[in-house]
C-alpha cells in the first residue's frame, strides 16, 4: 500500500458472520458473538466452528505499523443491519427481543437494531467509545448498507417514534438513528462514513462522507451537488473479490468518474477511490494477493494521476513496478488473465455463482 501511495486502510469489523473487535465493556462479544458454528460461503461447506477477535493489542500494533508507512486505519463497525452477531449477544436491541443466531452465509438479514429504542444508543456508543480509543485518526465508518426495513414497519415502537419526529420513509427513518450517531461521533472528533446505501433518504446529515458502492448514482450525485463529500467505489469497478473475467485489468484502467448531473462543485467533494477486497471466499494469502494485483496498482494510477492511460500503455508501462512489487514476493494474477476485452464475461458470471453461490 505505501509503494503505491495508498493512504488509507478500511478495516470492516464487524458483520452478521461473527464480531471481530475485542471489547472490554460487553466481553461476550469476545467469545459468542466472536464464534459462528460453520461456516457456509459457497459450495464447499466448512462444518467447524470458526472465530476469533482482533485483540487490543493486535489492533494497535497494525495502526502503528500502518501509521509508519503514512497510512491511516479507518474501522467501520457496520449497522443498524448486519448486526446478528451483536444482536446474538443483545437481541432486546433488536426489535422483536427474539433470540439471533450469528450467520454461517452470506446475505441480508431481516433482524436488524431497532432505533426506537434507548439501549440500542446506550450499547452502541459504548462500543463506540472503545473504537475511538484504538483507532486515532478523523475518520469512522459506520456502515449503513442493506438494512431492511421489515421489522422496523412491523414494530409500534418504530412506527410511533418514525411519526412523531414527521419522518416520511423507512428510509429517512433509517438516517434517523445514522444521524444520531454521526452527532455521537463529531462530539468525539469524528467524521462518519457511510455506504451510499444511505443516500435513498432525503434527510442524511451532510456532515457524513458517502460511499458510493452501489450504481445507483442519482442519489449520491444529488448528496454531492449539495455539499456531501463522496468516496468512489463502485463495485463493477473496484471490487476486487470478484474474477478477473468480471473485472478485468482492461476494465479497472477504463475507469471515469463521470456522472450524469454531477457539478463542477459536486466533482470537487469526491475525496477520493477505494478498492475492497472481501474475503468470503479467499481462503489464503497468494489468492488474495492474485486478487488484488496488478488491478490495486491500476486504481492507484487512476486514483493519483489526473490523466488517461490506454490499457496497453498501462501495461507497458507497469514493467517497472510489477518487477518491484514481485521483488517482495507478492503474488501476482497469470497475465493471461489480465486482458479480458468484455465488461464481465458470461463464463465469469457462471464460474463465480457455481463456486460461491450453489450447492
Amino acid at each position: 500500500m505505501s509503494l503505491l501511495k495508498f493512504n488509507t486502510f478500511h478495516w470492516h469489523l464487524t458483520e452478521d458472520q461473527g464480531w471481530r473487535f475485542e471489547c472490554e465493556t460487553y466481553p461476550e462479544l469476545n467469545t459468542k458473538a466472536a464464534v459462528r458454528p460453520r461456516s457456509d460461503f459457497g459450495a464447499e461447506n466448512d462444518p467447524n466452528p470458526y472465530g476469533r477477535v482482533f485483540t487490543k493489542e493486535e489492533m494497535k500494533d497494525i495502526v502503528n505499523y500502518c501509521a509508519e508507512r503514512y497510512i491511516d486505519v479507518i474501522p467501520e463497525f457496520d449497522m443498524p443491519g448486519h448486526t446478528s452477531a451483536l444482536l446474538s449477544v443483545f437481541p432486546e436491541l433488536s426489535c422483536r427481543g427474539e433470540e439471533v443466531e450469528i450467520k454461517t452465509r452470506q446475505g441480508i438479514y431481516k433482524d436488524v437494531l431497532c432505533p426506537a429504542k434507548d439501549k440500542t444508543y446506550e450499547v452502541v456508543e459504548k462500543i463506540l467509545d472503545e473504537f475511538c480509543e484504538i483507532f486515532p485518526y478523523k475518520y469512522f465508518h459506520i456502515g449503513g448498507d442493506e438494512a431492511p426495513t421489515d421489522r422496523w414497519e412491523e414494530c409500534p415502537e418504530c412506527n410511533r417514534v418514525k411519526t412523531a419526529c414527521g419522518l416520511k420513509t423507512w428510509p429517512e427513518y433509517q438516517n434517523y438513528y445514522m444521524n444520531t450517531i454521526i452527532e455521537y461521533l463529531d462530539s468525539k472528533g469524528k467524521e462518519a462514513i457511510v455506504w451510499n446505501d444511505a443516500a435513498k433518504g432525503a434527510n442524511l446529515d451532510k456532515r457524513a462522507i458517502l460511499q458510493y458502492w452501489k450504481e445507483l448514482p442519482k442519489n449520491t450525485v444529488e448528496y454531492a451537488n449539495s455539499g456531501g463529500k463522496i468516496i468512489l467505489s463502485p463495485f463493477s469497478y473496484f471490487y476486487f473479490d470478484y474474477y478477473y473475467e468480471i473485472t478485468s485489468l482492461r476494465r479497472v484502467i477504463s475507469y471515469k468518474p463521470k456522472f450524469k448531473g454531477m457539478t463542477e462543485a459536486g466533482y470537487k467533494n469526491i475525496l477520493g477511490i477505494e478498492a475492497p477486497i472481501w474475503t468470503e471466499y479467499i481462503n489464503d494469502k497468494n489468492t488474495m494477493q492474485r486478487y488484488l494485483f496488478p488491478r490495486v496498482i491500476a486504481t492507484a494510477q487512476l486514483a493519483w494521476s489526473d490523466k488517461g492511460m490506454s490499457y496497453e500503455h498501462f501495461v507497458d508501462e507497469m514493467e517497472y513496478a510489477e518487477k518491484l512489487i514481485r521483488d517482495k514476493g507478492v503474488v501476482f494474477e497469470d497475465k493471461k488473465e489480465w486482458g479480458y476485452k468484455r465488461i464481465s464475461t458470461p463464463h465469469g458470471w457462471i464460474r463465480f455463482s457455481k463456486e460461491n453461490f450453489l450447492k
